[in-house]
C-alpha cells in the first residue's frame, strides 16, 4: 500500500504533530478520516467526549497480524455494547480509530481513540491504585480478551464552537498519524489503521465510508 505522507505541522489550519526538521511526518489520510469522525459526531451532539487509549498485548504474545486485527474489532465492539447499556449511560452514537504500529522491540501494539455525547455521568478516575468507572471498564475489556494491558492518556471534553479545545484534541490525536513504526506496503493483507463510518446528520455512509470502517 502506497501511503501519501506530509510533514506540514498544519491540517486544515490545524495544529498537528508534525515538524519536518525533526523527520516527524503523519499520513494525511488517517488525519482526514479523525477530523471527519470528529466532526459528524459533532453534528448529533453539542457536547462530545474524546478519549485516547494505546493498547498491549502481554509479554507472552506471539505477532499474528490477522488474529490481532480480529481481536481488535471484538474489543472495540464490546466496549461499544457496554457504554451504550443503560448502566453505562445508553449512549447512542460512538465513533472510533485506530492504528496498528510495530516499534523497533518487534511487538505490536494498537493507539486508539473513542468519542461519544458527554452525559453527566463521570468516567471516573485513573490511578496508579487502580482506575474506576469507564478507565476500568476499557481496560478489563481488553485484559479479558488478550491479557493484555492498557495506557490512558487525558480525555478531551469538546464543545461545538470551542475552537481552541477542538484544535488541542486533535494535535493530540494526530500522534495516530505518525508515519513511524506503521508498517505499510509489505504486502500483507491484514488492516493497519480503521475508523468507525459515522455520516454527518443527514447523509448516509456511502460504499467507501462501509469498507474503511474496522
Amino acid at each position: 500500500m502506497k501511503m501519501k505522507t506530509s510533514f506540514n505541522d498544519t491540517f486544515k489550519g490545524i495544529k498537528v504533530n508534525a515538524n519536518r526538521d525533526k523527520g516527524y511526518g503523519l499520513y494525511p489520510v488517517i488525519l482526514d478520516r479523525m477530523y471527519t469522525q470528529i466532526i459528524n459526531l459533532q453534528d448529533y451532539h453539542s457536547r462530545i467526549t474524546v478519549i485516547r487509549i494505546d493498547l498491549h498485548f502481554p509479554e507472552s504474545h506471539s505477532l499474528n497480524n490477522k488474529l490481532e486485527n480480529t481481536m481488535l474489532s471484538q474489543y472495540i465492539k464490546k466496549c461499544k455494547a457496554d457504554l451504550g447499556s443503560s448502566n453505562w449511560g445508553n449512549h447512542k452514537r460512538f465513533i472510533h480509530g485506530w492504528v496498528k504500529e510495530v516499534g523497533e522491540s518487534g511487538k505490536p501494539h494498537y493507539h486508539l481513540f473513542f468519542g461519544f455525547q458527554t452525559l453527566q455521568r463521570n468516567l471516573g478516575l485513573i490511578s496508579g491504585d487502580g482506575h474506576s468507572g469507564v478507565w476500568k471498564l476499557l481496560e478489563d475489556r481488553w485484559s479479558e480478551l488478550t491479557g493484555g494491558t492498557v495506557h490512558f492518556t487525558k480525555q478531551h471534553r469538546l464543545t461545538r464552537g470551542d475552537h481552541n479545545a477542538f484544535a488541542n484534541c486533535f494535535y493530540h490525536l494526530s500522534y495516530l498519524a505518525k508515519i513511524r513504526d506503521k508498517q505499510f506496503g509489505t504486502g500483507e493483507s491484514h488492516r493497519r489503521f480503521g475508523f468507525s463510518k459515522l455520516a454527518a446528520k443527514g447523509r448516509e455512509p456511502t460504499v467507501l465510508d462501509e469498507l474503511m470502517a474496522a
